[in-house]
């Protein structure tokens, strides 16, 4: 993209951004339960704070996502993964955004059965989360999106001088 030429140098900015998605989501699911499990009120305070980080956190990851999607190198065999991946992941931050925006819309009201609701809600969102994580790895590792290989090194003159 030419919206900021500076930023060529770092031409893929998508793995800066998802792995705080991949922290806040989950930890959104443990205070959650532990909320719902324990009755307390911090918990859930600290559940809708890493709800409402990891919503914001996965547009980011969506967004520099459908950005990378456009700047680098698939092969062939990569891009059915590519399009599950992103999937995934869109309906994962499209419910982080739904959950967080209710959550935070009922905040002072979570009944005992909207926190279950909720929590069910994370469960869904975490689920969908790891498979696209997943995904997303399958496609760095396995096919090698994104990834410069390094030149072979050049053998050094002492090397050189004993063949």
């Amino acid at each position: 993209m030419d919206f900021f030429p500076g930023l060529r140098a770092m031409e893929n900015l998508h793995p800066v951004f998802v792995h705080a998605p991949l922290t806040l989501l989950p930890l959104a699911l443990v205070f959650q339960a532990l909320a719902v499990w324990r009755g307390r009120d911090d918990w859930q305070k600290l559940a809708l704070w890493f709800l409402c980080l990891g919503a914001l956190a996965a547009l980011g990851g969506a967004g520099t996502g459908l950005w990378a999607e456009e700047e680098v190198t698939v092969p062939e065999a990569g891009w059915e993964t590519i399009e599950r991946h992103e999937v995934l992941m869109l309906t994962t931050t499209g419910l982080a955004v739904v959950l967080a925006a209710g959550a935070l819309w009922l905040r002072r009201r979570l009944t005992r059965g909207l926190q279950a609701g909720l929590l069910a809600g994370l469960l869904v969102l975490n689920g969908f989360l790891l498979v696209g994580a997943d995904l997303g790895g399958r496609l760095v590792y396995e096919f090698g999106v994104s990834v410069k290989k390094a030149a072979p090194a050049s053998p050094s003159a002492g090397e050189a001088e004993r063949d």
